[in-house]
């Protein structure tokens, strides 16, 4: 049972942790380390973490994540969880790009290693969190941890870097804000618009999960010959609509491999 976890990182993704954390899981002891005073201060009257410097000694804990940018000192993180934490601990990266094997060189091979990418949905317990561990990982130990937010997915390393450039719902949000301001160009009041784009958004997703039908299958029966749904298709296929979105996924999946120094992996 997870009785401690350690952050090294107060920020967006780590606060979202620690919520799910503070609500889920009360009786867990949280320390964090975070350089910004205003992000202590929120996190130490949000969610009774204990702030934690990393020149103390630092406590025995279960569970340490790493929860910095790949862009910031992590050779120096790393060194630093080396000399103060214990092979006893389980080390928890959600640090974009950087290896499992990048790590193991630095603090060496004999720590349980885990790289995870949650994401901002997991506050509302939706979004996959892609896993990979080690050899020393007993995923029994971080199951409790993984289950308070979001939906694990344990998976091959191979794949984390594309679900990190995949998986976040940026696209989603540009599509509704898009789709929103086409219907108040078209005449419509943006508060009507906005109520159609949602119920469209959630009733698409409800009919492909409900019917036994491909999506294909399901734009087929909105596209009559000649009709509004195939002027809105040719439309789309005329102006790049599924390449710009597979170009993004594809340019955000580069950009994951080259914050971790992966691009040739």
């Amino acid at each position: 049972m997870t009785k401690s976890v350690y952050f090294i990182g107060g920020g967006n993704m780590a606060e979202a942790i620690i919520a799910a954390l503070h609500q889920k899981l009360q009786t867990v002891t949280i320390y964090v380390e975070e350089h910004q005073s205003t992000r202590q201060e929120i996190l130490k009257s949000k969610y009774n973490v204990t702030l934690k410097s990393p020149e103390e000694i630092a406590p025995e804990v279960d569970l340490l994540v790493i929860a910095i940018r790949p862009q910031d000192d992590l050779t120096g993180t790393l060194e630093s969880i080396q000399r103060r934490f214990s092979k006893a601990t389980t080390i928890i990266s959600i640090v974009a790009g950087y290896s499992i094997s990048k790590i193991e060189q630095i603090i060496g091979s004999d720590y349980p290693i885990v790289r995870t990418i949650p994401n901002t949905m997991t506050t509302i317990d939706y979004g996959y969190s892609g896993i990979a561990t080690n050899s020393h990982v007993d995923k029994e130990t971080i199951a409790p941890f993984f289950s308070t937010f979001g939906k694990p997915l344990y998976v091959e390393e191979q794949y984390l870097d594309i679900i990190t450039g995949f998986y976040p719902p940026n696209i989603v949000y540009h599509f509704y804000d898009a789709l929103t301001d086409a219907g108040v160009i078209a005449g419509l009041p943006r508060a009507i618009s906005e109520k159609i784009v949602i119920d469209n958004l959630v009733g698409a997703v409800e009919m492909i999960q409900s019917r036994d039908a491909t999506p294909q299958e399901l734009i087929n029966i909105n596209n009559s010959p000649g009709g509004v749904g195939a002027n809105l298709l040719y439309e789309l296929n005329q102006k790049g609509f599924a390449a710009a979105i597979q170009s993004a996924v594809l340019r955000a999946v580069s950009r994951t491999k080259e914050l971790g120094g992966n691009q040739d992996e």
